[in-house]
Parts: structure tokens; sequence; C-alpha cells
């Protein structure tokens, strides 16, 4: 090497280091007997202190937050990937910047098991989520948390579990704003709320159509949320893919109310997996005796399933269901010998119920549909069909 060369290095590793030093909050500049100075003088890092107990590094355990850095509107792959897990010294986070989680696990695990978080978590900003995984077990068994602020959430999109479980077992949950979301898709809240036990009701007014991009979009979403007592689904139109509603409220045993008002279709008239969107949905849910779908016209059991439960397999509570528009229960031409069994047992294993009431104007259809004759596969005991609404 030349002195030339020598002297172009080490300019270029001086320049370097101020420029880290500056970085870093210090103040580089002048000659550079300055530097040391100003490496002295550096701010001291204000980042997360963690312990070290018998030379094993651990999780804080002490009071300490977490905002998201200056500018942060979207979390990348894996970005907080477990990043806080069993810190159960953390009290509060701001995610308040935070507009999407796009990235493949962007969030999962984030705030596993951060039972020190206490009171509203702030995600007002948040509009969309996906990704695989991006929130997947997010907030898992945070249990101080008491309110969740998504009320400008809109879409949850069609990649797998993108918000599944993001709030499971957050029992002092007792209220959440998901006022704007309009779209769930492909296992988007596959058991987001399992758990839930404070939560005491929910309201979707927003949510028009459920399950498109595939099935399982709700499933379990709310299972075992024993304080819930009424659900607002009445501006749905629409509920397709496998399973999307399966399981959801198992376990509610003090749901009394749930409004399906604008509901039309249960399923598509193709050769998708459609077969049980309700199956044990309100399995277990001693206080619901009745179902209404006021202006449920269709219902599809198409697709791959290779289970013979229906539409509404094991809601064995249920006593009642009312149907006024329906007029047509039935699967496509391209449906699997599977499905076309799914779908005459659309009531299966629905132990407790004993009526069915249909509209009058739509007898002939109702009586035409496979299964009629068996009330569509009902399990034990007897229902009695009625033709008495208008």
């Amino acid at each position: 090497m030349t002195l030339t060369s020598d002297i172009n290095t080490t300019s270029t590793a001086l320049n370097n280091i101020k420029t880290s030093i500056n970085i870093k909050g210090g103040s580089a500049s002048g000659s550079i007997i300055n530097y040391p100075d100003a490496i002295t003088n550096l701010p001291i890092p204000t980042g997360i202190n963690r312990e070290v107990v018998n030379g094993k590094y651990q999780a804080p355990t002490t009071n300490f937050t977490f905002s998201l850095p200056s500018g942060a509107t979207d979390l990348g792959q894996c970005a907080m990937y477990y990043a806080f897990n069993g810190c159960t010294g953390l009290t509060s986070v701001d995610l308040s910047s935070l507009t999407t989680v796009s990235g493949n696990s962007a969030m999962y695990g984030a705030f596993y098991n951060c039972t020190g978080l206490t009171g509203t978590l702030d995600l007002s900003s948040l509009t969309t989520v996906s990704g695989t995984d991006a929130m997947d077990n997010a907030f898992y068994n945070c249990t101080g948390l008491t309110n969740v602020d998504l009320s400008s959430l809109t879409t949850i999109s069609g990649d797998v579990r993108s918000f599944g479980y993001a709030f499971q077992g957050c029992t002092g949950l007792t209220s959440v704003d998901l006022s704007s979301l309009t779209t769930v898709q492909y296992m988007g809240m596959l058991g987001t709320f399992y758990g839930c036990t404070g939560l005491k009701s929910i309201s979707f007014p927003s949510l028009i159509t459920v399950g498109k991009n595939g099935g399982r979009n709700f499933e379990s979403a709310f299972s075992g949320c024993t304080g819930l007592t009424s659900v607002d689904l009445s501006n749905l139109t629409e509920a397709s893919g496998e399973t999307t509603f399966g399981w959801a409220f198992k376990d509610c045993v003090n749901l009394t109310s749930v409004n399906f008002n604008s509901l039309q279709t249960i399923g598509t008239n193709s050769s998708s997996s459609n077969s049980k969107q309700f199956a044990s949905c309100f399995q277990n849910c001693n206080a619901l005796t009745t179902l209404a779908f006021p202006n449920l016209e269709k219902i599809y059991c198409n697709g791959n399933s290779t289970t013979s439960n229906g539409t509404f397999a094991n809601n064995n509570k249920v006593q009642k269901m009312y149907f006024p528009k329906l007029d047509t229960i039935t699967y496509s031409s391209v449906a699997s010998a599977s499905n076309q069994e799914a779908c005459k047992n659309v009531f299966y294993g629905c132990s407790a119920l004993t009526e069915l009431h249909f509209g009058a104007a739509n007898q002939a259809s109702i009586e035409a549909s496979p299964g009629y004759s068996t009330a569509w596969g009902r399990g034990a005991g007897n229902v009695t069909i009625y033709f008495d609404l208008v």
C-alpha cells in the first residue's frame, strides 16, 4: 500500500466515525482531537434494560414502556416477532402511529403473555392487517388490557391467520371497537378473541361480507367468551368459505342475542368448500334458545369436506330457528358425495331443536331440499317443521 492510500483509508474511517457519533446523538465537529470527548458525551441509550440473574439474560420485570420509533407506520416481515414475549414488566405500549401491519409474522407473539399491560390499547390508526400470521398471538394472555381501539380497521385480508388468536386469553378485555371493519378473509379472525371472558357485547356495524378468498374466517373467534351476551352482525349479507363461523361462539354460555338481520346467503354456488359455515357456532350456548335469519334466501352446501356435518351442525342448545325467506337448501352439480351428505345433514347434531319455521310461500322448494324427509339429519329427538311465516 502507498502512503496516499493509507491517508485516504484513514480519512474515510474518521469520516465514518464522525457520522456514527452524530447519528447516535453526539456532536463531532472540527478537529479529530474533539472526537474522544464527543464519544464520552454520547447520550445514554434509552432502550430497554434487561436484567441478568445468575448469568442468565432475563426479560425485564420492572416497569417499562414501549413506543414505536418516530415515523414507523407499517411493520414488515418479523419486525416484532416475539419482541416482548413474557415481559411482565411492560406496562404500556404506544402503537398509535401504526396504520398497516403487512409483513409475514410482523407482530407474531409481539406482546405474548405481557400481563402487566393495562388499560386501553390504542390502535386507532390501524386500517389494514395482512401477511401470513401478521398479528397471530400478538397480545395473547394480556390479561390487564381492558379496551382495544380498532376504530379505523377496515380490512383483515386474505392471508393465513393474519389476525388469528391476536387477543386470545385477554380475560380483562371488556370492549373492542371494530366499527369500521368491512372485510374479513381467509382465517382472518380465527380465534381472535378466544377466551376473552370479560367481553359483554360486540358489534360489527360495517361488516357486509365474510369469507371471500378462503374459509375459517370467524372460526372460534369468540369461543369461550362466557361473559358475552349480545352480538350485532346486522349488516352482514353473505357468509361463505368452509367453517366461516364454525365454533365462533362455542361455550358463550350467557349469549342471548345474535343479530343476523341482513344475511341473505350462506355458502356459494360453486365447488368451493362451503359445507359447514355455522357448524357448532352456538354449541353449548345455554342461554340462546332461538335463532332467526329474517332475510336469508339460500344455503349452499358445496365443496370438498370429508365430514357429514352440515351448515348448522352441533348447535346443541338451540330449540327454534326461523327462516321466513329461505327458498333454497342445495348443493351444486359438482359437489362431492360427502358434501351432498353435508347438505342433507344441515342440522346434524342439533339435539335440542324442536321447531323449524319457514315461509309458507317457499314450502314446495323447502320440501324438495335434500334431506327434508329426515329433517336434514337433525339427530336425536323430534322436530316439527312449520310453514307459517310470511
